[in-house]
């Protein structure tokens, strides 16, 4: 009985991939869409306006992860297949119009931003639907356009830059992280310095478990990129320079904060590069960086950038949540009346879908933060820039202190890299 138990546990092992990509087959082609588009409003309002579709030639994604299946993101993108009457396909993601709808302006004036994303190319007749989350983090439909496949323009970037092997994984697109990293700042001149800097921002990726323990499955690359100046506007002395992709510190008021509010034309460099994840390298030895869910990572390239750099790719790549608490703002727009859908955060509303069953029976709810539950998995207050109501599950971390990775992060971490290798 018991041998025909594990037979049958085999069976559906080798073959749910199979179905999987059979589905794949069924409703997709090969290569992808770029989705060009404006998301708009202020708290309370919200507008999707598609300004194209990009044909690519290739899709790094999945094709047998099809369904988003971690719940992460304040926003989803889905593709609705009209004449089955059902979703295909789905992705979360976070956005730098979100972090904006934290600030004081947003509460009275619209703002617009551009985002992009890339999807998998559909056969059929599709719908093409944007959700956004509501005041307690349910999924909310904005906004629904049909997918007309006259209206994708074939302006693939004939470009060639120059392509820097950095970790080479021998395996297929679906069956790899890939990850790009561009470099910000630099100068035709700066070449040498570049590529010590890729390298060295390579070797920084893997050198912190459990990224270390991954270097089978995660493929990098740079991207030869110089601009006309050096360095990163947003400085005080350089606030009015500007570079060719719009980087800069200061982002909303926040001086180490770099971003980018012109994704267009940053997804124009990387059109001829299949990729999961984007690194920003940014050339500037000023403490600085910034990391969103399935947008990109940013890190300065200085003496804390090894952490800076995992910190926040962590955010970018795996969706985890920062858990510092000493500076008790309300970015982000955290509520204590909702579940956060970071995985290392909790307000205690929903705490069975985190880490509960990780903790030891004997350990109290919420933890104190004492000698006795260091290296302990709990529940200890401060976290999402909160210092009361959110809760982070061991009392160091790199998402905290730029310590080493606790035991639930990692499990995040690799349960993502699951996804998009399996």
């Amino acid at each position: 009985m018991i041998k025909d138990f594990k037979k049958i546990l085999l069976a559906i092992f080798i073959l749910n991939p199979l179905l999987a990509l059979c589905q794949w087959e069924k409703y997709f082609q090969e290569g992808s869409i770029r989705i060009d588009y404006s998301h708009s409003g202020r708290v309370g309002i919200e507008y999707y306006t598609i300004n194209r579709y990009q044909k690519l030639p290739f899709f790094a994604g999945s094709k047998t992860s099809l369904i988003d299946s971690t719940n992460n993101g304040a926003y989803k993108v889905a593709l609705f297949d009209n004449k089955e009457k059902k979703i295909i396909y789905s992705k979360g993601f976070s956005s730098l119009f979100n972090e904006w709808l934290s600030t004081k302006e947003a509460t009275n004036t619209c703002g617009n931003f551009e985002e992009v994303l890339i999807i998998p190319y559909p056969k059929t007749d599709v719908d093409i639907v944007f959700y956004s989350r509501d005041s307690v983090n349910n999924w909310q439909e904005i906004t629904r356009t049909h997918f007309e496949e006259n209206q994708v323009e074939d302006l693939y970037d004939n470009i060639t830059r120059k392509i820097i092997p950095l970790n080479k994984v021998n395996k297929p697109l679906e069956k790899r992280l890939d990850v790009v990293i561009l470099p910000i700042g630099y100068t035709s001149k700066e070449g040498d310095k570049m590529n010590k800097d890729l390298k060295t921002f390579n070797d920084y990726l893997f050198s912190i478990a459990p990224y270390s323990e991954m270097k089978d499955k995660i493929n990098v690359i740079g991207i030869e990129y110089f601009c006309e100046k050096s360095g990163i506007p947003g400085l005080k002395g350089r606030e009015n320079d500007v570079n060719e992709l719009g980087v800069h510190y200061n982002t909303f008021g926040s001086e180490r904060y770099i971003m980018t509010e012109r994704l267009w034309d940053l997804n124009d460099v990387l059109n001829q590069t299949p990729y999961d994840a984007v690194i920003l390298m940014c050339n500037s030895d000023v403490y600085g960086g910034g990391g969103i869910y399935n947008y990109y990572a940013t890190c300065y390239v200085g003496e804390r950038s090894r952490e800076v750099l995992v910190h926040e790719f962590s955010h970018s790549f795996a969706g985890l949540g920062d858990e510092y608490s000493d500076n008790d703002s309300d970015a982000g727009l955290s509520s204590e009346k909702a579940e956060p859908y970071e995985k290392n955060i909790t307000t205690l509303k929903n705490f069975n879908k985190k880490w509960k069953t990780m903790i030891d029976n004997s350990t109290p709810i919420p933890t104190p933060s004492t000698k006795e539950y260091d290296n302990k998995i709990g529940v200890f207050e401060g976290a999402a820039y909160k210092n009361k109501g959110f809760y982070r599950p061991y009392q160091h971390c790199m998402m905290r202190d730029l310590k080493p990775f606790c035991p639930i992060c990692t499990k995040v971490i690799k349960d993502m890299l699951n996804i998009y290798c399996n």
